[in-house]
């Protein structure tokens, strides 16, 4: 070997000799480094969309990965929903448009709970009228046609919100078609006032906006959710996750503009001032602050909602509101 290799490996050998010393670590003990962790989360729908921009931005910016985290995010459909996928172990979390879905699953005997809800009293679930209906009040649809999407979270809600005014409407089972409402063959249709609702009048459809939040129903919005096993056996993780996440909600809320090209960046075809325009209507309901930190869950708000459901005949067997959720990790994620 020739003389300045040698010196060479000396010098490395040394070097490496001090470093020990500095971190008190052995040389032949090396510090490990963590392994990263492959977690995959499934969203609720099929589509990229403006409430996805929280998880976007944390992966963009480098928060999961900070905490040893690899983050797959999965899209959703009727075949791979996310109760279904995180039920199975097929994925890690899970986020679905509210609790509602969620306390269903419970109810039918999936170990599911809630580790966090991004949108506190949003109440997205509305009923749309066209503007030149005159339609404004649900008892003016009484014995008309109304768009429900059977299946859908706000199958309920809607439904809630006419038996409580005992109003009798002709249902109709539309989906995600708006055809019908705007050609005048139902009066109203259900929506949500973050996506049919801001999407209408930018296609030049003037709608008239009926929420149940008006007569007493309050809806939830994006609940992230994992199997009671991970919870006992990833602990670490979970934390890791919703630290990471609260981190991109943070950002979402402060710099939107920025946050709504990561949306852009994944779908290059979605109307990006729609789309922020769609983002800030996120943000306008997402809990932050001290009194209803990120993630915010308390028991009324689950509490209603599962009397809701009850009313609905939609809670197959009954449980304690209070076991389909836990606050253990959100004071652990703000650390």
């Amino acid at each position: 070997m020739k003389t300045s290799n040698v010196a060479r490996l000396f010098s490395l050998s040394a070097h490496a000799c001090v470093l020990a010393i500095l971190t008190g670590c052995s040389s032949s003990q090396p510090t490990r480094v963590p392994e990263q962790k492959n977690i995959s989360v499934r969203f609720p729908i099929p589509i990229v969309e403006a409430a996805q921009a929280p998880f976007y931005v944390a992966q963009d910016l480098g928060y999961y990965s900070e905490e040893q985290l690899t983050v797959r995010f999965e899209m959703g459909s009727r075949e791979l929903n996310p109760v279904k996928q995180v039920a199975t172990g097929a994925d890690t979390f899970g986020v679905l448009g509210g609790p509602d879905t969620l306390m269903v699953a419970r109810s039918a005997g999936q170990p599911l709970r809630a580790v966090a809800v991004l949108h506190r009293n949003s109440n997205f679930p509305c009923v749309i009228t066209l503007q030149d209906s005159g339609i404004t009040d649900p008892h003016q649809l009484e014995g008309k046609k109304v768009g429900f999407f059977y299946g859908h979270i706000s199958t309920d809600v809607i439904r809630n919100l006419f038996r409580k005014l005992d109003v009798k409407v002709d249902e109709v089972d539309v989906g995600f078609d708006y055809t019908q409402l705007i050609n005048k063959q139902i009066a109203a249709e259900w929506a949500f006032t973050v996506t049919a609702g801001l999407d209408l009048p930018a296609k030049g459809v003037a709608i008239n906006i009926i929420s149940p939040a008006q007569y007493g129903i309050v809806t939830h919005g994006y609940t992230i959710f994992a199997t009671e096993t991970t919870l006992s056996t990833q602990p670490e993780a979970v934390t890791a996750f919703l630290r990471a996440t609260f981190r991109g909600v943070e950002y979402t809320l402060a710099h939107p503009e920025e946050a709504n090209k990561a949306i852009i960046r994944r779908d290059p075809t979605i109307d990006e001032a729609l789309s922020l325009k769609r983002l800030l209507a996120y943000n306008a309901v997402t809990s932050h602050g001290p009194a209803t930190p990120i993630g915010y869950m308390d028991l009324p708000m689950f509490k209603t909602t599962y009397d809701r459901l009850a009313e609905e005949n939609v809670i197959t067997k009954p449980f304690n509101p209070a076991d389909a959720f836990t606050i253990s990790f959100l004071d652990r994620a703000k650390n």
